[in-house]
């Protein structure tokens, strides 16, 4: 594995193009991201955290259900489907396209947790009915 899994590391399992776009600008925003190729070796690299992950997002939820209580989710989709989401403790559903601005934004209220601010319910992404912020 070429990066190591430090505390807050986002992981994401995404279209390699979508995927390289994310890490990018993610890591302008000062986030350290790692992206997994496939769903087989994100599953690997949250197997092999330990608890460090602090953010997943992803295109497949369902593939990630086994994490839903260790690590909140960002599910990125044409047309995101929130009961994909609803076994994770904490996530938010972004429709494709997206403005960079609004993926900096989930992502910084899901590292927030349950305390942080919701996201405005006018930002024409958000999935109307996405499960944000389950307790």
């Amino acid at each position: 594995m070429p990066d190591e899994i430090i505390a807050d590391t986002i992981v994401i399992v995404e279209d390699p193009m979508v995927g390289q776009f994310l890490r990018m600008l993610l890591q302008r925003q000062g986030y350290r991201v790692i992206t997994a190729a496939d769903a087989e070796e994100g599953t690997s690299l949250l197997l092999g955290s330990e608890g460090r992950v602090g953010l997943l997002i992803t295109n497949t939820p369902v593939r990630f259900a086994a994490f839903g209580e260790q690590v909140p989710l960002l599910y990125l989709a044409a047309f995101p489907d929130p009961k994909l989401a609803q076994s994770f403790r904490y996530s938010r559903a972004l429709s494709k396209p997206f403005a960079p601005e609004e993926l900096v934004a989930c992502a910084r209220q899901l590292f927030g947790g349950a305390d942080s601010p919701s996201i405005a319910a006018d930002s024409p992404s958000m999935a109307a009915d996405s499960p944000s912020m389950k307790e």
